[in-house]
C-alpha cells in the first residue's frame, strides 16, 4: 500500500481525573469511552479537544501533556488514529452534561477501568494519566 493510500480521520480524546476517578461516557453501544472527537480540517489538536469536551460534557479543559497514541482497525470502515492528552479542569468543576451522543457519564477509579468495556488504548491512556499523577 503506498502512503498516499491509507485512509484514517484523527480523534483527540482527553483524560480528566479528578479525587482519584477519571471520567468516562458511555457509549450507544454499551463500550466506555474518554470524551474528545473528531480533528476538524485546520484545527489544532488542543483546539479540538477543547471544543469536543466542551461539547459532549459542558466541561472546560485545558489540555496537557500527550498520553498516549494507538490507531483503531474498522473493517469495511475507515481507520482511526487516536491521541490521548491529560486535561485539568478550567474554572469550577460542575457535574458533566451527557450530550447525544452518550448514554451516561461516569468517574471510575484505575480499578474500576479495568472491568469496563473498553479499548486498550483508552485503558492505557487512562494507566498512563494515573501514572503521571503520582
Amino acid at each position: 500500500m503506498r502512503h498516499q493510500d491509507a485512509q484514517f480521520y484523527v480523534s483527540i480524546k482527553g483524560v480528566i481525573i479528578i479525587d482519584g476517578k477519571v471520567l468516562l461516557l458511555r457509549k450507544i453501544s454499551g463500550a466506555w469511552d474518554l470524551p474528545g472527537g473528531r480533528l476538524s480540517v485546520d484545527e489544532a489538536p488542543k483546539q479540538c479537544l477543547i471544543r469536543e469536551i466542551q461539547e459532549e460534557t459542558g466541561l472546560n479543559v485545558s489540555p496537557g501533556r500527550l498520553l498516549h497514541r494507538w490507531v483503531r482497525k474498522r473493517p469495511d470502515k475507515i481507520d482511526v488514529f487516536l491521541v490521548s492528552h491529560l486535561c485539568s479542569l478550567t474554572g469550577s468543576a460542575p457535574e458533566p452534561l451527557v450530550s447525544g451522543e452518550h448514554e451516561e457519564y461516569g468517574w471510575f477509579s484505575l480499578l474500576d477501568v479495568a472491568m469496563l468495556i473498553t479499548s486498550s488504548g483508552i485503558r492505557k491512556s487512562v494507566q498512563r494519566a494515573f501514572r503521571s499523577l503520582k
